[in-house]
């Protein structure tokens, strides 16, 4: 029996389209909620009540709408959008960076020979004689063509 037919290739679409559909919710709902509630919202829950928006809506999605496999997959999409915010607010505030999706821009990076992260340190083993961290080595600069290919 194979792992990956069309109801499985169909079944991550409906929660694809839920996550986007819970982003938009999130956003828009947001944005039309009164001022007067706004205003009352510490600027540091506001990430919290944005995530809450597409847990709800999708919580209460099948009741609304049926619980056809479409809607299953939309209202498990909206709910991990917004617990997607939620975490990452979280995260955040324990100090998670959660800046970047993934490991950042490793290949083309700003890290040039010979440099570590951070501080002056070199990790290319030189005693210190050796420049390898002069921008003459850096090859990963605009000019370097590295994306011409």
């Amino acid at each position: 029996m194979a792992m990956f037919n069309k109801e499985t290739a169909l079944e991550i679409a409906y929660i694809g389209a839920g996550a986007v559909a819970g982003k938009i919710a999130e956003n828009q709902v947001y944005g039309m909620l009164p001022a007067t509630v706004t205003s009352k919202i510490p600027e540091e829950y506001t990430d919290y009540v944005k995530g809450a928006i597409p847990i709800a809506v999708g919580l209460f999605l099948p009741s609304l709408a049926g619980s056809s496999k479409l809607v299953r997959g939309l209202a498990n999409g909206m709910i991990a959008a917004g617990g997607s915010t939620i975490v990452g607010k979280l995260l955040t505030g324990v100090g998670v960076d959660t800046g970047g999706a993934g490991v950042g821009n490793v290949m083309m990076g700003n890290v040039m020979m010979g440099q570590a992260y951070g501080d002056d340190s070199l990790i290319m083993g030189t005693d210190g004689d050796s420049n390898y961290s002069d921008t003459s080595y850096d090859f990963t600069g605009a000019d370097a063509g590295e994306m011409d290919y």
